[in-house]
């Protein structure tokens, strides 16, 4: 990840549909009107899907374990799931195969301020982080 900082992977931004859509698109040799076959694009989102779902599996699998070394596994091909799904994001999202909109300030603003007053209904202090965070963007008029 830190290779590809450095080596100037830099998003372009473009309007969709009204929203702004974030994308790194690279030369994919890939066909702009999409036929029956199978092509890269559409093996990697196969890739993804499946290890979004074996993500899922292995998250609900660590939550269940009883036995401490069979946690201990479940974490190591669970953490090596994870790594493998980030691995094929970057590499769509490089190709331009993999697209997200971008949220404006105020739309993120809007989104923490909800999720700051939710921290009332915890049973336990929010983290020093939070904190922070919701201080620096007006969300900080919290009561525990």
């Amino acid at each position: 990840m830190q290779q590809q900082q450095q080596q100037g992977v830099q998003p372009q931004f473009t309007m969709q549909g009204g929203h702004v859509v974030m994308q790194h698109k690279e030369q994919t040799g890939l066909p702009t009107v999409k036929d029956a076959s199978v092509n890269d694009r559409d093996r990697m989102q196969d890739l993804l899907a499946q290890e979004k779902y074996l993500t899922t599996g292995y998250n609900t699998a660590m939550i269940e374990a009883s036995h401490d070394a069979l946690w201990d596994v479940i974490k190591q091909n669970s953490d090596a799931c994870h790594q493998m799904q980030r691995q094929i994001y970057n590499i769509m999202f490089k190709k331009g195969w993999y697209k997200l909109p971008v949220a404006n300030a105020q739309a993120v603003t809007h989104t923490l301020q909800q999720f700051v007053q939710y921290k009332t209904q915890f049973p336990f202090p929010p983290s020093p982080q939070i904190e922070q965070i919701a201080s620096q963007t007006g969300g900080g008029q919290t009561t525990q």
